[in-house]
């Protein structure tokens, strides 16, 4: 499955949410929780930005290589239509130069930023006339969810490693960073076939762990590089003095990693391969602080009790006053809230499989959220304000699957002796609300 980043957007009265395996943008009207027009877009949209003056929502087409632009101006005689396509292809051989876009930010309304994931790559996008202007290099892996903020661009890397490697090297060894001979064992010799050398996962301090760009978007230079922090990168959202938050899980793999001089196998993992996390990072005068991890479940040895598991933190969004931490747990089914500054977890709902956006509204205060969407593509809560501390479903909405029922069961034979299944997603929406009523109007 293509992976999402800002699939869910709020925008003239409505909600937008990406319908990934039909190929179009839905439009759910949030009073009456139904869906009033279907965009065709290109294949496989995963990401939403809506341009500031809020006449344009822009589409990243994670499989086509393209980014659709939307008109949402409700007076204008091209609304809810497709207007342009941005991409970029080589002049002769006519291979795309936009490769798998996922998220896109905007940094005015003259400028946009798009996520190149495979290229490892921000493409800068002229607005006015769809142009790639330049190209911002991310040298890690993955780039896939953005922010902006205060003339600040916020990059983070998926897969952004965190100093784990074999543990060869050249001699002299020193059983520590180095137990076997890289050039012995892995070049002169299959490292299949190799026999007799010893290979542990180690921590190297000189391995590149780069997990957060910071660049300028007046100038679009490069201000820092943030590392140690996590090694799946998920979410980012930044609150109103600069603080980063980001949604991750860091890898385990060093805690048993020394099967080779010590023996260690699964036991030593104790069962958790990922400390699920929420990682901040606060900056002053351009310097970023020490990070705070947010550990959303016991450290090992110890392990969330039955249902409390908060698995793979995805998407996240930060309320305006800078309170509250609304996150999606996509390995857990579960859409909770997180105290900004204390870092407790304040309240949980389950929603349905692998919640992966997140869209608020606030109130004039900015103390809740008015309206909030937890996308599987999406959720959306119309009306009142909503207290962090208590969760419920009130209301599904569905999207329509074109896929095919034998797909979805899949081709065994087994399978095929299932009842069909209907050809939906299923969109739960989430109130957090201090009430048992329902919430109906704004």
């Amino acid at each position: 499955m293509s992976p999402h980043a800002s699939p869910i957007a709020l925008a003239g009265g409505q909600v937008f949410v990406t319908n990934t395996p039909a190929d179009t943008v839905d439009v759910i009207d949030p009073t009456t929780r139904k869906v009033v027009s279907r965009v065709p877009v290109g294949v496989d949209p995963v990401g939403l930005a809506v341009r500031p003056d809020g006449k344009e929502l822009w589409v990243a087409n994670h499989v086509s290589d393209s980014v659709s632009v939307i008109d949402i101006d409700f007076d204008s005689p091209t609304y809810l239509r497709v207007i342009a396509t941005v991409q970029d292809f080589h002049p002769t051989t006519r291979a795309t130069r936009f490769d798998e876009p996922v998220g896109i930010a905007f940094a005015g309304n003259r400028k946009a930023y798009v996520a190149l994931s495979s290229e490892n790559t921000i493409a800068v996008v002229n607005v006015q006339d769809r142009r790639i202007t330049k190209r911002l290099p991310i040298n890690a892996q993955d780039p896939r969810a953005i922010t902006v903020r205060d003339n600040r661009l916020y990059v983070i890397p998926f897969e952004s490693n965190n100093k784990t490697q074999l543990s060869g090297g050249s001699k002299p060894l020193d059983g520590k960073l180095k137990t076997f001979d890289a050039w012995e064992h892995s070049i002169r010799h299959n490292n299949v076939l190799s026999l007799g050398h010893v290979v542990d996962i180690i921590k190297h301090p000189r391995v590149p762990d780069r997990d957060l760009y910071v660049f300028d978007t007046r100038t679009d230079r490069l201000i820092k590089v943030v590392d140690s922090l996590g090694t799946l990168l998920y979410g980012v959202t930044v609150d109103s003095t600069g603080r980063v938050f980001i949604a991750q899980a860091d890898a385990r793999n060093d805690a048993n990693g020394k099967s080779g001089t010590k023996k260690h196998g699964l036991k030593e993992l104790e069962n958790r391969a990922f400390l699920n996390q929420v990682t901040s990072v606060a900056f002053r005068d351009g310097t970023p602080r020490k990070p705070k991890f947010i550990d959303l479940e016991p450290l090992p040895p110890k392990h969330p009790e039955s249902g409390q598991a908060l698995a793979t933190p995805y998407a996240i969004q930060v309320s305006d006053d800078d309170s509250t931490l609304f996150v999606s747990a996509a390995g857990s089914d579960k859409l909770f809230t997180v105290d900004a500054q204390s870092g407790q977890v304040l309240g949980r709902a389950d929603v349905d499989a692998v919640p992966r956006g997140i869209a608020l509204e606030s109130t004039d205060d900015g103390r809740g959220p008015r309206q909030r969407g937890c996308s599987t593509p999406c959720q959306h809560v119309p009306g009142r304000r909503l207290r962090p501390d208590l969760a419920r479903i009130t209301a599904t909405v569905r999207l329509e699957d074109p896929t095919a029922p034998d797909v979805k069961r899949g081709g065994s034979p087994s399978t095929q002796l299932l009842p069909p299944q209907p050809a939906r997603i299923r969109v739960p929406v989430v109130i957090r609300t201090a009430t048992p009523t329902s919430c109906s109007g704004s």
